[in-house]
């Protein structure tokens, strides 16, 4: 098993760099409720659906408290060794002020209650954010490259590539016009951003280049 965006990003790894397990997606896709589930959880790439991790799992829900098990085996992506990985994460939940109850994973590492677990490449064990000390890739990009990633993330909910060079997609069949020139604004905008940062940077290649 590999994970998404495998690697460090300008230092320590980031949530994006492995993956992520989201209680609330788990359970909006009914993977997990009620009583007993069992089951495989798959990430794929954005873009291509390349597959680039799966784990198994059994869970067990009630009314208040449950468990999941996760079973999978890694790879080592320097040497190829493969090593298994089988344990138990428990579930707890919490009361809200108008009713109900919130579900929460403990995490294995500090025992917080929280929404996510991730699994960063070189890894063995799901756990929060704070465990690993995870940033964001968001938080260590510079601001031509938040521009650029906007500009790309757009555009590809659009049905487009994100490759800058090509068109801007047109309006998909089951988008409204109005939804869709919305849209076309916000990529006019934030490709009008990231233009504005690239010529700022060739203009600082140019003042370095006339210094030497």
């Amino acid at each position: 098993m590999g994970g998404s965006n495998s690697g460090r990003y300008g230092g320590r790894p980031t949530v994006e760099s492995g993956l992520t397990l989201d209680l609330y997606r788990l359970i909006h896709r009914r993977l997990f409720q009620s009583g007993h589930r069992t089951g495989s959880i798959i990430w794929s790439r954005v873009g291509t659906d390349d597959r680039v991790g799966e784990i198994g799992y059994h869970a067990f829900i009630d009314d208040e408290s449950g468990f999941v098990r996760l079973n999978y085996t890694m790879t080592n992506a320097y040497s190829g060794e493969k090593s298994s990985s089988d344990y138990t994460i428990a579930l707890q939940t919490t009361p809200q002020p108008l009713g109900g109850r919130r579900w929460w994973f403990v995490c294995p590492r500090t025992g917080n209650l929280v929404a996510k677990l991730h699994l960063p490449n070189g890894a063995h064990t799901f756990a929060s954010r704070k465990a690993y000390r995870l940033g964001y890739r968001s938080q260590r990009e510079s601001p031509r490259d938040r521009a650029r990633s906007r500009t790309q993330d757009l555009r590809y909910k659009l049905g487009g590539s994100i490759n800058l060079m090509e068109p801007i997609p047109i309006k998909p069949k089951w988008m409204r016009w109005r939804t869709y020139d919305r849209q076309i604004a916000k990529i006019e905008a934030a490709d009008k951003i990231s233009n504005i940062y690239l010529w700022s940077f060739v203009q600082r290649l140019k003042r370095l280049r006339g210094k030497r």
